[in-house]
């Protein structure tokens, strides 16, 4: 039996004109996680609740085996909504912004992370005049910085051109495959989405319809003729 990284039992958020309603599923070790839905399915409320950054207001998360959540939530990295990034630094700062904060004392770290989101050569570079794609791969850069097991990505090839979604799904790919991350990464873009996905969560206002692996998923979706 697979190791799960994360299970959600009955998870609900009421916001009065808005419910996120008792969500049930898991996040196996090893997986590209893709939750699927429209905007304002509930897909951002999900992330920020695993992510401890807003409060459920029933049911639990279990983030490595741990049903006390937030002694493990810095083994997670997120970029949720809008990467929080300082225009005026260039990304190097950013990053040593960021390191400072979360108390890390390894110099060295910033230019690892550098050269794992392939912007070394724009250490120095002003962050306002990166295209999204950098902004995106410097947010995330940024979650990398505690070496995270499982890292959380909220809409992250939105706004991308062709090109920049293409480095992205590489990106990510890279970091499940070689890094052995964990990944959850929320998107409406199904095709793209379908590259790298292993397992899928389909949320339709505010409820989770479905839970199914990338397999079951190819299956059902094969085209055949019945005689």
């Amino acid at each position: 039996m697979s190791e799960n990284i994360l299970e959600v039992k009955g998870l609900t958020k009421d916001y009065g004109d808005f419910v996120l309603d008792k969500l049930t599923f898991t996040v196996p070790k090893g997986v590209i996680m893709g939750l699927i839905g429209e905007n304002g399915a509930g897909k951002s409320t999900l992330m920020k609740m695993i992510a401890g950054l807003v409060e459920p207001s029933e049911g639990s998360i279990e983030l490595f085996g741990n049903f006390v959540p937030q002694t493990e939530r810095y083994r997670i990295g997120c970029v949720i909504e809008s990467p929080a990034l300082y225009a005026e630094l260039t990304a190097k700062q950013n990053l040593e912004v960021f390191r400072n904060a979360y108390g890390l004392s390894s110099k060295e770290s910033v230019q690892q992370i550098l050269k794992q989101v392939g912007l070394s050569q724009y250490e120095n570079k002003i962050v306002k005049k990166f295209s999204l794609g950098m902004k995106q791969r410097l947010a995330i850069g940024i979650a990398l910085l505690g070496n995270p097991d499982f890292l959380i990505l909220d809409e992250p090839i939105n706004g991308l051109d062709p090109t920049g979604i293409q480095d992205m799904r590489n990106f990510l790919l890279k970091l499940n495959r070689e890094e052995h991350i964990t990944i959850m990464i929320s998107s409406h873009i199904l095709g793209e989405l379908s590259k790298i996905a292993t397992k899928y969560g389909i949320i339709k206002n505010g409820k989770l319809i479905e839970e199914i692996t990338a397999k079951e998923l190819n299956e059902k979706c094969q085209c055949c003729l019945k005689i």
